[in-house]
């Protein structure tokens, strides 16, 4: 019997505002997933409506001149951007040895202080999963990022579980490698290190010229996080990390492109 109502999930993460090209960002996102019965598999649909908002620190750059301590507005961003949309994923068991693992969002990524069409955006993503054993899977497939530098990215690698307290994720383009810390009644610690490709895209209106402007926000990032599990469903986290490769993508105005400086984050998330 599926379960309809599967949980509610709060992420947050912060980019401090600091270097010499400032750019700090709070990014909290909210979601609450329901499962639906889907062509006689195992496996439900899990639809997910969420909501996120990003608050810009900048960007703020140096000036070039005698008085290193002046500093003023660079290329601009609005105080907040947001999303909402519509996530659907489907992991079904085709077969013993092969699986798959599909989703796609449909999102309005705005300021909201006018939406048009670009604000449209439909980020997903499709691979197919081989299980050589319950402890080992090859996982191939692509992700529609749908933002205005990147389109397309190459998804896959090897999952492998080489014993019951390791768990090593070689995936392009979210690597991670898990190690159990320890299991404290129902709930197992975990610690992890993991890569990620950040960033999002939206549609925003220009502080100076008033124009609607399509721009990108991408970046790398590497963290060091705990994680833990409970039986029956509640889990969270919380990381530390680096993002660097910063930068911010104006598509109709490329001379305001920026390049922010790397930056320490944090970020936490419950999922119950």
């Amino acid at each position: 019997m599926t379960r309809f109502f599967d949980g509610i999930r709060l992420e947050h993460h912060w980019l401090a505002s600091s270097g010499g090209r400032r750019l700090g960002l709070n990014d909290t996102d909210i979601g609450a997933t329901f499962q639906f019965p889907f062509l006689r598999q195992a496996t439900p649909i899990r639809v997910t409506p969420g909501f996120g908002v990003q608050v810009w620190d900048g960007p703020v750059s140096p000036l070039p001149v005698p008085d290193p301590l002046h500093l003023v507005a660079s290329p601009d961003l609005p105080p907040r951007t947001y999303q909402a949309y519509l996530d659907t994923t489907w992991n079904p068991q085709f077969t013993p040895w092969l699986g798959g693992e599909f989703g796609a969002r449909v999102g309005v990524y705005s300021d909201f202080s006018k939406v048009t069409q670009d604000s449209l955006r439909i980020p997903s993503y499709g691979l197919a999963v081989l299980s050589f054993s319950p402890s080992f899977q090859i996982k191939a497939g692509i992700m529609y990022l749908d933002r205005n530098d990147v389109k397309l990215l190459p998804a896959g690698g090897v999952i492998w579980n080489p014993n019951s307290d390791t768990r090593l994720e070689i995936l392009f383009p979210n690597p991670r490698v898990l190690r159990r810390l320890t299991t404290v009644g129902t709930t197992d610690w975990w610690y992890y290190v993991r890569g990620d490709y950040g960033g999002g895209a939206w549609t925003v209106r220009r502080k100076y010229t008033g124009d609607v402007e399509r721009i990108d926000y991408n970046d790398l990032r590497a963290a060091l996080g705990l994680e833990f599990q409970r039986t029956g469903g509640l889990e969270g986290f919380v990381e530390v990390g680096l993002a660097f490769e910063r930068k911010v993508i104006y598509v109709e105005s490329p001379e305001d492109n920026f390049r922010a400086s790397n930056v320490v984050f944090l970020g936490a998330g419950l999922a119950f």
